[in-house]
């Protein structure tokens, strides 16, 4: 009789893995991969399916991933979201996990945007997302972009630390988790503007703008949505998780091997912004993102806004 039940058993589990789906999940490192440590460590099964997880450690591998359809459900750049719907690759929003994590740090404490003027700034990506947020928050606070304030574009984040730390560079905009790192390296460093509060003032929204958005492929969601729904609540689990106290909680995130450093972790999760946002309570947040984009850059969208279609729906 005992036998019998463990064959059973085992015919059952064998049934159920052949008739799962497996699900490949998506997401750079960095700030986007803490949202799935509990996930990645924990649920390899949601709903009956077999979840792959990939973090890719290169943006343009990311890029060319999706634009192959490689990931079924990703975390991408949100103007890279409108991209994909751009170019008819049917992805579609579910939310956002992401919010603005860039911030205006000086030697000298700064205490209104408007002392920039007559002042040098250092970012990243001419042109692109980070780029467009700070001149449209300059420019919405009295500052000519061309007259009032310089400027200065260094090919990646990474090189902001050692500029601002060698006395080169004595304003910069940088994001996390490269700014905890920089503030535990030079504790004179003074933090004056988080930009996604200041958008938030901007444009009256509750959450700021949208970092980095949760994609999914319109075919499985609409196939099913009983694992999406099961899929987004492990999502605010591991969330919940990451800033919570759990005594796995450092194991987990080094298991990722996402090269966070770990001194300053807490430092990091208290300005990272990382919060799941449904698409449902945050269509306002997109549609003011996308608005100024477009207006600096179209390309940076893929050519245009997308209409309200980019938004999952659920039934």
């Amino acid at each position: 009789m005992r036998k019998k039940f463990i064959f059973v058993m085992f015919l059952f589990c064998f049934t159920i893995s052949l008739f799962a789906k497996n699900i490949k999940v998506l997401t750079p490192s960095g700030l986007p991969a803490l949202s799935l440590v509990k996930m990645v460590n924990e649920n390899k099964q949601i709903a009956g399916n077999n979840i792959e997880y990939k973090i890719e450690k290169n943006s343009d591998a990311l890029v060319v991933d999706m634009l192959k359809r490689e990931g079924d459900i990703a975390i991408v750049p949100s103007n890279f979201a409108a991209q994909l719907y751009n170019k008819n690759l049917d992805y579609v929003i579910l939310g956002t996990v992401g919010w603005g994590s860039f911030y205006i740090v000086s030697d000298k404490k700064i205490t209104s945007l408007k002392e920039l003027k007559n002042k040098q700034i250092y970012t990243f990506g001419r042109g692109l997302t980070p780029d467009i947020v700070l001149r449209n928050i300059l420019l919405n606070n009295g500052i000519n972009l061309e007259n009032d304030i310089k400027i200065n574009y260094v090919t990646s984040g990474n090189e902001l630390p050692p500029l601002f730390i060698g006395g080169k560079a004595n304003i910069i905009n940088i994001p996390e988790p490269m700014l905890s790192t920089l503030i535990y390296k030079d504790k004179k460093a003074y933090v004056n503007f988080n930009l996604n509060d200041i958008w938030k003032n901007l444009y009256k929204t509750k959450y700021g703008y949208p970092q980095s958005t949760l994609v999914v492929k319109k075919e499985i969601l609409d196939k099913n949505p009983q694992f999406i729904k099961s899929f987004l609540e492990n999502l605010e689990s591991s969330i919940k998780f990451l800033y919570g106290n759990s005594d796995n909680k450092n194991d987990y995130i080094n298991r990722l091997n996402i090269m966070i450093n770990m001194n300053v972790i807490d430092n990091i999760l208290l300005k990272a912004n990382i919060d799941f946002i449904r698409i449902d309570n945050c269509k306002q947040e997109y549609e003011n993102y996308f608005k100024v984009l477009n207006q600096f850059n179209s390309k940076v969208l893929g050519g245009n806004i997308p209409d309200e279609k980019i938004f999952a729906t659920f039934n």
